[in-house]
């Protein structure tokens, strides 16, 4: 039973160490940071990898939008040497499009905190197509 109770044990410290290794890997830029930064005019990409449609419903100005699963296809359209911030609904498809962009040697990645629906809960403005 001891052993088997050490066995869960394990298998969780293994669980907690590799998530917190897997979002630690990204910084993370937190919405405050992301409007001085826009208002500093400090070049910068900001990547929505929502759908279209989502991202016509409303999206933080200045956003370039490529859905996460298009990525590997429009990687030439982004600038390496420049930083990309990257943001979603929530979260999820941001993560899959950092490890995109990571692994084609797009290393200056940024996470925005809390993504969209962090920003909307803050109040913050965003720009609707028409």
């Amino acid at each position: 039973m001891k052993a088997l109770l050490n066995a869960c044990l394990l298998t969780l410290i293994i669980l907690f160490t590799h998530s917190t290794v897997a979002k630690n890997s990204v910084p993370v830029v937190s919405q405050s940071e992301l409007v001085a930064w826009q208002q500093s005019e400090k070049p910068m990409q900001l990547l929505d990898v929502r759908t279209p449609a989502e991202f016509a419903q409303g999206h933080i100005k200045g956003a370039m939008n490529i859905p996460y699963d298009q990525l590997d296809q429009q990687l030439a359209s982004l600038d390496k040497d420049t930083e990309i911030v990257v943001y979603c609904r929530s979260g999820r498809r941001a993560a899959i499009a950092e490890d995109v962009l990571m692994s084609n040697g797009l290393l200056k990645v940024s996470h925005l905190e809390g993504d969209m629906l962090g920003w909307q809960a803050k109040g913050l403005p965003v720009e609707v197509v028409e």
